[in-house]
């Protein structure tokens, strides 16, 4: 790993525009999710960011989030005020993509650039760092690295990657991109093994991403060389198309491969997925805060202060108390929290 950590050619580019809807009342419109200390003290975007080092020069890491976040974001992380940067709307992944490709090409024509997301659970860090160092190996060759999760169980709320050829120890050919499935499907993708969960982790040069936007998505390319070229973003990404990277660009190209992850991963979407990672009592309730509970069982608590939470007689519940609000749902329909809060916002507003 010390070789590529000398590597003076790589990069690390963090996505933290989301707005975290799904953790209200947690995560609100002034603290989006990435801003959340979910799974100790520390916020998940400082998580994301403190683990990559020493792999990354803390002057190679960019984070680019809404520009609401700015001043937030600058004072959270120990990175250069200017490595973060405000988008001035969110436009889904692949305007993000060519932004952050314009501004790591600004900086260095050769670069090898590590795209990760600011809100997703990982360990341990030593684990991700000689993971992405491989990875970068290869994306040194040419091809487009994704990070793909071995499946532990059939989830039907991830994306899957069909794997084919080995093209390295550890890596192999990505034939094929498949969306969230449904119960059966998922059953059948963890008994094949050749698929993996699409965990949203990409490395590759900055010139084959480039060329890349150039042959799917001429649009977004145009764009791309403009900021490139030191033109100001704040003038017309807001006229980007909105478009996932997947969509855009991964799906279509025949140069990715996908390496395995060795290292425990969760994109922590919901409250339920937090009883997988904070300690659980032996009825299986997941609590960060102050509870106790009585005759319960597989519930999760959360709460940001000392407010003592009592729970008696419930199963599968989320308690969540935040600041002037209170959640109460069973897991099973968290789902249903955005509709909520759809509601919430009509009122509250």
């Amino acid at each position: 790993m010390s070789g590529i950590s000398e590597n003076e050619d790589l990069y690390a580019v963090v996505m933290a525009g989301g707005k975290g809807e799904r953790f209200w009342p947690a995560g609100r419109l002034s603290c989006p999710k990435q801003l959340l200390a979910l799974t100790g003290e520390k916020t998940m975007l400082e998580e994301t960011v403190l683990r990559l080092f020493p792999l990354i020069r803390p002057d190679h890491v960019l984070v680019i989030t809404n520009r609401l976040y700015l001043d937030q974001v600058r004072n959270l992380l120990p990175i250069p005020a200017e490595n973060v940067i405000g988008e001035p709307e969110g436009r889904d992944t692949a305007p993000c993509v060519a932004l952050a490709t314009a501004l790591v090409r600004r900086r260095n024509p050769q670069g090898i650039m590590i795209l990760l997301p600011a809100d997703h659970l990982i360990r341990p860090a030593r684990a991700l760092q000689e993971t992405l160092a491989a990875a970068a190996g290869e994306a040194k060759k040419g091809f487009l690295v994704t990070l793909g999760i071995p499946p532990s169980f059939p989830s039907t709320g991830y994306g899957y990657l069909r794997l084919g050829e080995t093209v390295a120890p550890g890596f192999h050919r990505v034939l094929e991109f498949r969306e969230k499935p449904d119960r059966a499907t998922a059953e059948r993708f963890l008994k094949a093994g050749t698929y993996r969960w699409n965990s949203g982790m990409f490395l590759w040069r900055t010139d084959v991403i480039s060329e890349e936007f150039h042959r799917y998505a001429p649009d977004l390319a145009e764009k791309l060389e403009h900021w490139a070229a030191g033109g100001d973003f704040t003038e017309d990404f807001a006229s980007c198309r909105k478009i996932s990277i997947d969509y855009a660009l991964m799906e279509k190209s025949d140069r990715v491969i996908s390496g395995d992850a060795p290292f425990e991963w969760n994109d922590i979407g919901s409250w339920s997925s937090l009883r997988s990672v904070l300690p659980c009592d032996e009825n299986g309730n997941a609590v960060k805060g102050n509870a106790r509970f009585l005759e319960s069982a597989g519930n999760v608590v959360f709460s940001d202060d000392d407010t003592l939470i009592g729970v008696i007689g419930l199963d599968g519940i989320a308690v969540v108390k935040s600041g002037n609000g209170i959640l109460v749902s069973p897991l099973a329909d968290e789902q249903k929290v955005r509709q909520l809060l759809q509601t919430v916002e009509k009122e509250y507003r």
